[in-house]
């Protein structure tokens, strides 16, 4: 008798557990209209079915939980039957840590700690979210915020997109992603950062400094920029040889690269090394 209320305190406790599970896993979502699939267009009440985190599956109609075999309490129901549904979109180049405002002081970078600088960000994040994306990828910023930012958000300390982080750019020296325009004793009082390099040793060593520092994803500065502080234009500032050594480096590394690249000579140069090592991986050069 002790070993049947035993039995039976066991299969109730899994099915509690099975149940509390299913709260907490199961979304469905009823929604007016539907965009889904690239290249099809548009479709009308429909019901999303959400597990883990994932699409399971999509259905015709507005069904409701007991119709697809839940429990009504056990499963979140969201009534957008009179909404416009479609996947999270994607933004491939912010800069999430930070706002230009012709207001702010341009030099508070003197006088704020990266800690002011990552929670500053906690706005933007949530207001990035709201306007529908789920994921960015962020091409500069400090590596010890937006790392932590990153974190803050997969655990669910903070509200905002899933983050694809560069935590900086390779640069040339005196380039659009270093650090330029100041007094000396200014340079002097902060270090180096770790992707400013030349030659193309050089500018592997920078990548690999990248990945240590938890890159995603590598930028490249290819050419200059409107907003640097040195005027040097926007032509190409790194070498084709420099350029070739970053991709393959990323590459081997499991990274993709990302180009800022303003004229056509540093565009085309990045897409030359890019290019080449698609060849040379597929033995044609």
């Amino acid at each position: 008798m002790k070993l049947f209320k035993t039995i039976l305190f066991i299969a109730f406790l899994l099915t509690t557990m099975h149940s509390n599970l299913y709260a907490q896993n199961v979304t469905i979502i009823h929604a007016g209209k539907l965009l889904a699939i690239p290249g099809k267009g548009v479709e009308n009440g429909k019901t999303i079915i959400i597990k883990n985190g994932l699409v399971s599956s999509v259905k015709e109609g507005f069904l409701n939980p007991e119709e697809l075999g839940y429990a009504k309490d056990n499963v979140d129901l969201i009534d957008l039957s009179k909404k416009f549904v479609l996947p999270g979109l994607i933004d491939m180049h912010t800069h999430i840590t930070g706002e230009r405002d012709p207001k702010r002081n341009p030099h508070e970078w003197l006088t704020l700690n990266d800690e002011d600088f990552a929670l500053a960000a906690i706005p933007y994040l949530k207001v990035t979210l709201e306007a529908g994306f789920t994921t960015v990828r962020n091409l500069g910023a400090n590596y010890t915020n937006i790392n932590a930012l990153k974190k803050a958000i997969e655990k669910g300390t903070i509200v905002g997109p899933r983050i694809i982080a560069s935590t900086g750019a390779i640069s040339a020296t005196g380039g659009h992603g270093d650090f330029h325009g100041y007094r000396s004793e200014i340079y002097d009082a902060f270090e180096k950062g770790v992707g400013i390099c030349d030659g193309s040793n050089d500018c592997r060593r920078a990548v690999r400094a990248m990945v240590k520092q938890g890159a995603d994803v590598i930028k490249v500065t290819a050419t200059g920029g409107v907003l640097s502080n040195t005027s040097a234009g926007v032509g190409q500032q790194l070498t084709d040889d420099e350029l070739l050594a970053i991709v393959e480096t990323a590459h081997s590394l499991g990274r993709k690269v990302a180009a800022h690249a303003h004229a056509a000579d540093g565009i085309n140069a990045a897409l030359r090394a890019g290019q080449a090592l698609i060849l040379l991986s597929t033995g044609l050069i």
